[in-house]
């Protein structure tokens, strides 16, 4: 896991924290929903390694500071399919099957292969809330980061639609009682350590 984390370092700005904090907030929601020792294991895991196949999209892509147009989005959204194939072979099914399908939305309508609600994998459910979260809150190329308020309140209204109601109560759970910035704190420490 070591060599696909330094790989993706060189990937954009701030990869290395965008996905530590994407598992740390990943954990807080696992320990409100009170998953196993093993379940939050696989889902820290998720969470570190749910964009490593953005190794195999163009660097100009993924730093691109404006709108992408059709075809670049088709690119971008295949970093799902060309994770799962990176960490098949590597990791549980749990967690191979996180990152394929960590882009999938409860309604439906997202990717790669259009599941909804029960039939996305828990863990993907988890990772999709918490990588939103930190997408809206952080510098991107195309966007500055966002206030936390403001990310709270969108992850509130998409509820339903994009995020399981269950998945989006317990980050609300997680952010009310603090949890969420200790166990992020925690694990962008031990990273760094």
């Amino acid at each position: 896991m070591d060599s696909l984390i330094a790989a993706m370092e060189g990937l954009v700005e701030d990869i290395y924290g965008h996905v530590h904090r994407v598992s740390g907030v990943s954990i807080s929601i696992g320990e409100i929903l009170g998953l196993s020792p093993a379940d939050l294991d696989r889902i820290a895991t998720v969470g570190v390694l749910h964009d490593v196949g953005k190794l195999h999209v163009d660097t100009r892509l993924l730093s691109k500071p404006a709108s992408l147009d059709v075809p670049e989005v088709e690119l971008m959204q295949r970093h799902t399919l060309f994770g799962f194939a990176m960490t098949a072979d590597l990791f549980e099914r749990e967690v191979s099957e996180a990152i394929l399908f960590h882009h999938e939305r409860y309604d439906g309508s997202g990717y790669p292969h259009g599941r909804a609600g029960d039939e996305i994998p828990l863990l993907a459910r988890i990772v999709a809330v918490a990588d939103a979260y930190d997408a809206i809150t952080s510098e991107r190329a195309y966007q500055p980061a966002l206030p936390a308020d403001f990310a709270i309140e969108e992850i509130r209204n998409y509820s339903g639609t994009q995020f399981d109601p269950m998945i989006v109560e317990a980050f609300l759970d997680s952010v009310s009682d603090g949890s969420f910035e200790t166990t992020q704190r925690l694990v962008l420490d031990l990273a760094a350590s």
